[in-house]
């Protein structure tokens, strides 16, 4: 198998339930926030390393 291809699983591995916690755990949708916090989600996990790390030192996110 290909590094590239390992790694980009390797990486979704990461990416998926981190976009899960976002959109079902840490966010309080309204009538007109989601269209800004469903991209911002899909961002987030996708920067999935950073965005733990940042959680774990305390910023608020």
């Amino acid at each position: 198998m290909d590094k590239g291809k390992l790694f980009f699983w390797l990486w979704q591995l990461g990416s998926i339930p981190t976009l899960i916690y976002l959109l079902f755990f840490n966010t309080n949708y309204n009538w007109w926030n989601w269209i800004i916090l469903i991209p911002v989600n899909f961002f987030l996990a996708e920067i999935w390393p950073i965005y733990w790390l940042l959680k774990w030192i305390g910023f608020a996110l």
